[in-house]
């Protein structure tokens, strides 16, 4: 009896190892080419979205993702899709300066849809162009009203009683 139940153990281990590696792997483990249990710069290289947040990402700065960096950042990331809000939504002053005239034109501030919709507020000086400064006061000002909601709403990922 004791026999029987050992063979049909190893049997289930057998299965379930062959299931297993039937699966294509997906997420961390298919990054982890050499199975070291972290993720170095060049196997985050196969996600584009991860290579570009690889330094935000390690959070203690050690050159390498352990599994709990890599889902922490890809679940900030699907938080961010979930609510339709793309991960890097401001392409910043300069990106946006096409010409780089140190002003943003009308056409220019397209590049930001918070920018275009609140461009005639934002110009100050109404010489229709944005300068840094104003560029920046705009900015700030969404800063402060997307902070303001989340501490309004609970969404302050601070622990309690930091910084306030």
């Amino acid at each position: 009896m004791k026999l029987a139940l050992t063979t049909l153990a190893a049997l289930a281990l057998a299965a379930g190892a062959v299931q297993a590696a039937d699966k294509p792997k997906s997420g961390f483990d298919a990054l982890d080419k050499d199975n070291d249990g972290y993720l170095s710069r060049a196997e985050a290289a196969g996600n584009k979205r991860l290579l570009k947040g690889f330094d935000v990402a390690d959070k203690n700065n050690d050159g390498r993702l352990s599994r709990a960096e890599y889902l922490a950042a890809t679940a900030k990331r699907k938080v961010r899709d979930v609510v339709n809000k793309p991960s890097d939504p401001d392409p910043g002053f300069n990106a946006l300066d096409k010409n780089n005239d140190g002003f943003l034109s009308r056409a220019e501030a397209r590049g930001n849809p918070y920018v275009e919709k609140r461009f005639k507020d934002a110009d100050k000086n109404n010489d229709g162009r944005l300068s840094r400064a104003e560029y920046l006061a705009a900015m700030t000002k969404k800063d402060l009203q997307t902070g303001g909601a989340k501490i309004e709403h609970g969404l302050d990922s601070r622990p309690a009683g930091a910084g306030r």
